[in-house]
């Protein structure tokens, strides 16, 4: 509630698994011993309007980061799914579906008294009924033996080795998530879970090249995601946990879908560097953006900036005419980094600074030096970066917008 007011991003996609409100001290059957259904004071109840309440809030903050055609798939039982489709239909989101899911290893119900429970719901909505949705029909159809895929899905609960980091007490299986990210989002698409507990939803995004913001506020849990986020970077793991997830028709389908995936058109930084600071960037390989933020949190900012591969400065401004200068260099990571953790940068009036490290040092192309015309790099609109450029914030465009602006080929200057 506190953190997505001050996002300044739409999202693609967003998957919540809110409190179910099902924490009254019952007992229930896990792993064939009897322990409380309890998971925790947030999941406790306070009555139908706090619960309704409570859904409203967080579904109109989010709202308001999704972009027009984006869609959410939110997670839930009898608990809270019933007033989750109410506040949904209050809002105007358009319910396309809702998925029962089926466990294929539920616990047996402790009392012998009703059915067993094996089922949760996920309601799946657009946020605009007029703006239509991304929808993966074909690879969901070739996952159902060539035919359409039903709102019924028998998937199992986790598995051991999902647990290698601890366990979230209302922890998704990585499957199920998996296939949820791949039927409503395309490569490099960004995807926000303001529940993340462990982060599944951050895995299944990561390891199908997705992009990801999770937010929890138990530390605990965001403990399990960092651990579960660095298990992944190993790539012998990565490639471990892709094929152990179910749902695919064979080991190697997920995989082989992932790199038939249209790549991204690739994407350019171009920095702002004072005319003093040219001479001495042959011999550094380090670059800093200064981010704008308020009260701790950074702020207008083009997060787009993580997209790119190629980085080119430009120096004038304030009168004079914009320039490049001739210098560039392939990008190889970028980190948010406080000015007390950079030399040189401890008494700026700037907290936080983007470090770009890249590949080589600096390398310089005398035939690159030439004039930045903005109407070309800001073509097909991009009203944020025309403001980017005032502030001397990253400009984001790409290598044929700037091509345009030279008189010889910049593709030469990429190894």
């Amino acid at each position: 509630m506190e953190l997505l007011p001050k996002i300044n991003h739409k999202f693609d996609m967003v998957f919540a698994d809110p409190p179910y409100f099902l924490s009254n001290n019952g007992k229930t059957i896990q792993s064939g011993k009897i322990v409380s259904v309890n998971k925790g004071k947030w999941d406790k109840s306070h009555g139908f309007d706090y619960i309704n309440n409570f859904n409203r809030k967080w579904l109109k903050q989010v709202r308001e980061l999704m972009k027009e055609d984006a869609t959410i798939w939110i997670s839930g039982t009898m608990h809270n799914i019933f007033s989750v489709g109410q506040i949904l239909t209050e809002l105007d989101f358009k319910i396309l579906n809702i998925i029962t899911w089926q466990k294929t290893n539920p616990p047996p119900n402790f009392s012998c008294r009703y059915f067993t429970y094996s089922t949760e719901q996920i309601i799946w909505a657009r946020k605009s009924k007029k703006v239509p949705h991304y929808y993966n029909y074909k690879l969901m159809k070739q996952l159902n033996g060539d035919k359409q895929m039903q709102d019924v899905w028998k998937l199992p609960a986790i598995a051991r080795w999902e647990k290698s980091c601890k366990k979230h007490p209302t922890q998704k299986p990585l499957s199920l998530l998996t296939r949820i990210v791949m039927a409503s989002t395309k490569p490099n698409d960004w995807i926000l879970d303001p529940f993340t507990g462990s982060s599944t939803t951050g895995i299944a995004a990561n390891l199908a090249n997705r992009r990801f913001l999770g937010i929890d506020k138990e530390t605990e849990f965001l403990d399990i995601s960092k651990c579960r986020k660095n298990e992944i970077e190993n790539k012998e793991k990565a490639k471990l946990y892709t094929n152990k997830i179910s749902g695919f028709n064979t080991k190697k389908q997920f995989v082989n879908y992932l790199k038939m995936e249209p790549k991204p058109i690739e994407k350019v930084a171009l920095g702002f560097c004072r005319k003093k600071d040219i001479s001495s960037l042959t011999k550094t390989n380090k670059f800093y953006f200064h981010a704008i933020e308020q009260n701790n949190f950074v702020q207008d900012f083009p997060i787009e900036i993580l997209d790119t591969k190629m980085l080119y400065l430009y120096q004038g401004g304030r009168g004079k005419p914009l320039v490049f200068t001739g210098h560039s260099g392939k990008i190889k990571d970028i980190k948010l980094k406080h000015k007390s953790k950079i030399k040189g940068k401890e008494n700026s009036k700037t907290e936080y600074y983007y470090e770009i490290t890249l590949k080589r040092k600096f390398e310089f192309n005398k035939e690159e030096i030439g004039k930045l015309i903005p109407k070309i790099i800001f073509k097909n609109g991009g009203k944020e970066n025309k403001k980017m450029l005032k502030k001397y914030l990253p400009v984001i465009s790409t290598l044929e917008h700037i091509k345009l602006n030279h008189s010889v080929n910049l593709a030469l200057s990429i190894r």
